[in-house]
């Protein structure tokens, strides 16, 4: 027997706060409004937090709208590379670069020589990373006072990002009913795509945008952003601990141990930096020091040619590595499916990739055996949840990314995690531990437990930053809401 349709039930008198009357429109405000507001009743029975009362639900029911989106720079931690264990470890009579892997002199290019002609590594498809760590927060606050956070992942250039989302993004949300995510997400993404602006830092300030979104979702709601994604899946979600710190094998051995005792059950080290045999023979020895502990992950960032990826990977494939991460260039997608069919090592790439589409091109010819999505990268929450599902088409699960970042961009791949069911593992780095960027500017930290992160619970993103700190590390003006 079918049920009354909700249009037609009487609306329920909802409790108040701050003398709001909660008085329901008449049947002549139309049958959408009494659908919407019976809706959000509902809603409001199966899940309440002491923070946000009916008073929330009732307030967005009559039309909340965006009245300022605002970025700000923030960084800290000098010397991010080493923190992150993205050097090479000494090699070749000791010698170990002590700046950028990149800069002439520093000794890197001695590491990367290696023993024989053909053992040599050129190192010319890596990335450049900033002196420090630095991140862009996007802050949304629609216009009765709801704050929404998301975060862009854009380093060495957050001013690029800042730029777009103040001159091109602010004015097309400015006035717009904010949790109408997935539209705003379509004409934002159509903004610039006839000028061939589909991915990069364009989708990275998006994808600040969109998560700061589903932060104001959550809290108009009243619900974590992972219920509201149809989750969960689960809440305590698998980690593995990335970036083994050490100028020497045996530092990052030691520190490998140290991990295992911390209850972590993975790790990913970092290679792509020394000479091809140097670089491996320290994977090694890591993964012989946790065999049967951890699994060990190996992230070679893009550098290697077709030949040594392959030799690589049947040498790691052979010591017993959990994945070989980017060992080509991203554009060699032909590549890539070569050495996914030449290796039962699992081939994990992604964290270049930004939209579905994307995606898709790899996953149809068979490219990744694991995707790595980046959710302040690929598009936010939205695009991330359907380049997931994507994945889950060609039964290929997927892995959160992440590495310079804010808790933000932690708990965004956390509730996204909770809420797609070919979740695998989600990257938990090393430094975020240490950096004054991330914990410590929350008055909560997202809680880890026995290699697990737990999605945190309460409104939307579940973070709430301690404005002192935010403020002593913003590198613009910045002052809280209200």
């Amino acid at each position: 027997m079918q049920g009354p349709c909700l249009a037609t039930m009487p609306a329920p008198e909802l409790p108040c706060r701050r003398g709001v009357s909660s008085a329901v429109p008449s049947p002549a405000t139309g049958a959408r409004h009494a659908c919407h507001i019976a809706r959000l009743y509902l809603t409001a029975q199966t899940y309440r937090h002491p923070a946000y009362t009916s008073y929330t639900y009732r307030r967005y029911a009559y039309g909340v709208k965006i009245a300022r989106v605002e970025s700000f720079r923030i960084g800290a931690q000098p010397d991010y590379e080493g923190s992150a264990g993205l050097r090479p470890t000494a090699t070749l009579g000791g010698s170990n670069p002590s700046s950028s892997g990149l800069a002439p002199g520093s000794g890197f290019e001695t590491a990367r020589a290696g023993r024989t002609a053909l053992g040599r590594n050129g190192g010319r498809h890596l990335c450049v990373y900033p002196a420090r760590a630095e991140a862009l927060l996007v802050r949304i606050v629609t216009d009765d006072g709801l704050v929404g956070w998301g975060e862009a992942h854009a380093p060495p250039i957050p001013r690029v990002a800042q730029m777009l989302i103040a001159d091109l993004f602010a004015p097309q949300l400015i006035g717009r009913d904010p949790l109408a995510i997935d539209a705003i997400w379509d004409a934002l993404y159509a903004s610039m795509r006839l000028r061939g602006y589909s991915t990069g830092v364009m989708l990275e300030a998006l994808a600040g945008v969109d998560i700061a979104l589903w932060d104001v979702a959550g809290k108009a709601l009243g619900q974590p952003v992972y219920a509201l994604l149809g989750g969960p899946y689960r809440t305590r979600i698998p980690c593995y601990l990335s970036g083994v710190p050490g100028s020497t094998v045996a530092e990052r051995v030691a520190g490998a141990r140290r991990f295992v005792e911390e209850g972590f059950r993975a790790m990913k080290t970092s290679i792509g930096r020394g000479a091809l045999d140097e670089d491996l023979e320290g994977v090694e020895a890591i993964i012989e020091a946790v065999r049967g502990k951890a699994d060990v992950l190996v992230d070679a960032h893009g550098v290697y040619d077709a030949r040594s990826a392959t030799a690589a990977g049947r040498r790691l494939e052979r010591a017993g590595a959990g994945w070989l991460e980017d060992p080509l260039p991203p554009e060699d997608v032909d590549g890539y499916a070569a050495l996914c069919a030449a290796l039962d090592l699992p081939v994990a790439s992604g964290e270049t990739e930004c939209t579905r589409w994307q995606f898709n091109e790899r996953l149809r010819r068979r490219a990744a055996d694991v995707v790595l999505p980046d959710v302040c990268r690929a598009g936010g929450i939205t695009e991330g949840r359907k380049i997931a599902l994507v994945a889950d088409l060609y039964n290929v699960p997927w892995c959160v990314h992440a590495s310079i970042s804010t808790a933000v961009h932690l708990a965004a791949g956390l509730h996204l995690a909770a809420a797609t069911p070919n979740f695998l593992l989600c990257e938990y780095p090393q430094s975020f531990r240490s950096s004054p960027l991330a914990s410590a500017l929350l008055t909560q930290p997202i809680e880890y437990a026995d290699g697990h992160l737990v999605v945190p619970s309460a409104p939307g993103l579940g973070v709430t930053f301690d404005e002192g700190a935010l403020a002593a590390h913003t590198l613009d003006p910045y002052a809280p809401v209200g």
